[in-house]
């Protein structure tokens, strides 16, 4: 029997905490030490192993794993019990979420050596259930958008960037997207806004070419918005070390500042910050999630 407790730290590696116990048949055992009533050898043991997943457990998701530990034999007579070092290798297989609550099924092979006198080595196979902690929120449901308008537009009535008001009466074209404006079509304060196909390259703060396209229309909207105050918001998805996560994100909220005044927005009305995991808005446990977590937004204050 074993019981692991595991976390991810960086792309696709995990750590498990495991405890485990076992009876052994020992009858090589007992013959060569001249035992007559040795039956069973009795392990228990607890150890660290490092795992490496081949894809990013969105469904069936192969593994490897090593790891070292310790173990306590219990053999006949007493004398001969001892607490010795213990390594291991697997190699298993997990399964998509077979429930709305993230819990695999789980298969795998293991190879351990006992070093209890001469070493003791061990082939074991298991199945098992993984099951997450972390109960996932409630999925999010986006707000449709406005319909699309039929037949010519008059043009006294046009409202070009979809704020509400019409072109006519808009001191501040090119609002973007999703974001709350006054009377004359300026955006309003304490808000915020997740900027659309904004994607770096992988394990980096450097922009991708598309996000770089999309960005424009961010550059022109806040050109038509200058009395406004943003902060430019970093977050990533749970997967990798906490500190190292929390400075990708300061460094791509940067990045997304350091283009916009590159690009002639005032930089003293620009901050930047980063918040790694911190600040979830879907569960982590799916990669759609993940997606969902790694974001830029922009704050109005």
């Amino acid at each position: 029997m074993r019981a692991s407790y595991g976390w991810g730290w960086k792309g696709p590696w995990y750590s498990e905490v495991q405890v485990f116990g076992a009876i052994l048949e020992t009858e090589d055992y007992a013959e060569s030490h001249n035992l007559e009533d040795q039956t069973d050898f009795y392990m228990s043991g607890a150890g660290i192993d490092f795992v490496y997943n081949f894809g990013d457990r969105d469904g069936y998701t192969p593994y490897l794993l090593g790891g070292f530990g310790g173990v306590y034999d219990d053999v006949l007579p007493d004398s001969e019990d001892t607490t010795s070092a213990f390594v291991n290798f697997a190699a298993g297989i997990t399964t998509q979420e077979i429930s709305r609550r993230g819990i695999r099924l789980r298969a795998e092979v293991r190879y351990l050596r006992d070093f209890f006198q001469d070493d003791m080595n061990d082939w074991q196979f298991g199945f098992g259930i993984s099951i997450p902690l972390r109960c996932p929120p409630p999925p999010v449901i986006a707000a449709a958008p406005p319909p699309e308008p039929q037949g010519p537009v008059n043009v006294n009535l046009a409202d070009s960037d979809g704020d509400g008001v019409l072109d006519r009466d808009d001191r501040c074209p090119d609002t973007l997207p999703g974001a709350k404006v006054d009377s004359s079509g300026c955006v309003i304060a304490n808000q915020t806004i997740t900027l659309e196909n904004i994607h770096f390259e992988f394990n980096s703060a450097r922009l991708t070419a598309a996000a770089m396209d999309s960005l424009q229309t961010v550059v022109r909207s806040l050109r038509n918005q200058p009395g406004s105050q943003v902060e430019i918001a970093g977050h990533s998805d749970s997967l990798g070390n906490d500190a190292y996560n929390l400075k990708l994100s300061r460094d791509r909220a940067n990045s997304v500042r350091d283009f916009l005044i590159s690009h002639g927005v005032n930089g003293n009305r620009i901050t930047a910050n980063g918040y790694g995991e911190q600040q979830p808005i879907a569960s982590n446990s799916t990669e759609s999630g993940r997606a969902q977590n790694r974001r830029v937004e922009m704050r109005f204050h």
